[in-house]
């Protein structure tokens, strides 16, 4: 049987394991999957032993992608473009990274009907989770990407690393009347952990369409905040994880599997 786990902290909550298994089943194969607590001070310890016990996969969430993609031996390119990695794969003695955090959002932003084409889009955060999803979100060419991060230095690092090849990215403090928002992606772990959100004013006041990567059973802090303020169409992360998921599955068993209907079988 093939071992595989998600990594993270807080990993409790996560569905990873039960998406997973919905695609071994529907792959006819029998693997096991775990959600195990790492943190970015023992995670070097912790994956070592992962891989010394016979996992052939790991998937990776927060806090810890930037940890995995300095781990991982080869990288692919979307992986080496973000610098993070969500997906590891053992083979051959040698230590895969791959972020398929990028191409699962645009499924599932497509999914919903997001345009990102022409679009004035605002990105919250500047962390590994913006990390893994800027160069999908620059591929579809939108009119702005504006990132906006509490601490400042982050997001303008990040502004920097991409401005030269693609001028549309820039760093955002405050909204004048000339900005009109189209989309709000937030990838802040704040609302995860309990903290308050920096948001500039007047972010919603155009009513833009709103994705949280995150997601809990009920509404998520930040998409109640945005549905309070005027955002009519808001999403969570659920079905950003699932496509994802699919991917990663894809490049450990070379299968894959169908997400129609999941993200409502598993909803919490």
């Amino acid at each position: 049987m093939n071992k595989y786990a998600v990594i993270g902290s807080p990993i409790d909550h996560s569905l990873s394991p039960q998406i997973h298994s919905i695609f071994a089943q529907e792959a006819d194969i029998e693997i096991s999957y775990e959600a195990i607590e790492v943190n970015k001070e023992n995670f070097k310890i912790k994956v070592d032993e992962l891989l010394n016990k016979g996992y052939l996969g790991l998937n990776v969430t927060l806090p810890i992608k930037e940890e995995a993609f300095n781990y991982a031996e080869v990288k692919s390119e979307n992986a080496s473009l973000s610098e993070s990695v969500n997906t590891l794969s053992f083979l051959d003695s040698s230590i895969y990274g791959h972020t398929t955090d990028g191409d699962g959002l645009l499924s599932d932003l497509s999914e919903k009907g997001f345009v990102l084409e022409s679009s004035s889009v605002v990105l919250l955060g500047a962390g590994g989770s913006a990390k893994s999803i800027i160069p999908s979100l620059l591929s579809k060419k939108p009119k702005n990407l504006f990132l906006i991060n509490r601490t400042r230095e982050k997001a303008e690092n990040l502004v920097n690393r991409y401005k030269t090849h693609f001028p549309q990215i820039e760093l955002l403090e405050e909204l004048n009347s000339e900005i009109s928002v189209d989309i709000v992606i937030n990838s802040t772990s704040a609302g995860t952990l309990g903290e308050d959100i920096f948001l500039p004013e007047n972010l919603f006041n155009s009513k833009p369409k709103v994705y949280d990567l995150a997601y809990s059973k009920s509404e998520t802090p930040f998409n109640l905040r945005a549905k309070k303020e005027g955002s009519r169409e808001v999403y969570d992360g659920l079905g950003m994880l699932i496509h994802q998921a699919a991917l990663s599955f894809e490049i450990w068993n070379r299968f894959k599997p169908s997400t129609k209907g999941i993200e409502k079988k598993i909803r919490p």
